[in-house]
């Protein structure tokens, strides 16, 4: 039986692809901060007979993504899939924002990510098979004012993931990665975006619709997927449109307005 290890797996995106793991009857590693939280949801998918692993650990420290690969690699559990999915935000001026968060923040979403990935690809590349979902965003596509680092982090995301899938081509494994644009978790109150242009006039993903489109995209095998008719159309004209105006849209939209 199949076995997936799912990040930031206590909400959002990555619960419902938890969700959709468990239909197919494949064992679960389930990896959040908040233990009561996945404690219960363990206890959920058991009694559907689901065989579940958790890990209540802060991803922003490497130690903990460290800790979680030597266990599982002392158990002899085989992740056949791996969502990189933890990940946070923050708006606000770079030169106002606080240095600790923002450390926090390139800790989670690229150095635990890189960990994790590095190290599940070149084990699933030893057996010739296996999945890896990076989750970024639409914001890797362009610079985000007021939200410098959290871009910039998401760029890393998809560059990162596009080049290690082409370097694994034909080995069996396949690294996807998925860019959902607005989509309503608990991300936008952590990261604070509320009341930004691009929340208050962009329609609205659900957490379900994305992480449905994220697993149809892993089971076709699909390098890069970006969730909405509207997202892909904006990705594609950012190739057309000068670079100086790219920056300057995503400013309007990302300030925060009354």
């Amino acid at each position: 039986m199949a076995t997936a290890l799912i990040t930031g797996a206590s909400g959002g995106i990555g619960l419902e692809l938890a969700n959709l793991f468990a239909r197919q009857k494949m064992n679960l590693v389930l990896v959040a901060r908040n233990e009561k939280k996945l404690t219960e949801i363990a206890e959920k998918f058991i009694r559907l007979g689901i065989q579940v692993t958790i890990y209540p650990k802060d991803l922003s420290v490497l130690e903990n993504a460290e800790e979680i690969y030597n266990d599982l690699k002392y158990k002899n559990v085989t992740i056949d899939y791996l969502v990189n999915n933890a990940g946070f935000g923050l708006h606000g001026s770079l030169t106002e924002t606080l240095w600790q968060r923002e450390l926090e923040m390139i800790n989670l979403n690229m150095i635990t990510l890189t960990y994790l990935t590095k190290m599940f690809a070149a084990d699933m590349k030893h057996k010739g098979s296996g999945t890896i979902l990076n989750v970024a965003s639409t914001a890797s596509f362009q610079p985000g004012p007021f939200m410098a680092v959290y871009c910039a982090t998401k760029a890393y995301v998809l560059s990162l993931s596009e080049a290690l899938n082409a370097e694994l081509e034909g080995s069996g494994v396949v690294v996807s990665t998925l860019c959902p644009g607005v989509t309503d978790t608990g991300f936008h109150s952590i990261a604070n975006t509320s009341r930004t242009t691009l929340l208050k006039k962009s329609k609205h993903a659900s957490a379900k619709e994305v992480a449905e489109y994220g697993y149809k995209m892993i089971m076709k095998r699909k390098s890069v997927g970006i969730y909405g008719f509207l997202n892909r159309a904006m990705a594609f004209s950012i190739r057309f449109t000068p670079r100086k105006g790219v920056v300057g849209i995503a400013k309007l939209l990302m300030k925060p307005v009354e």
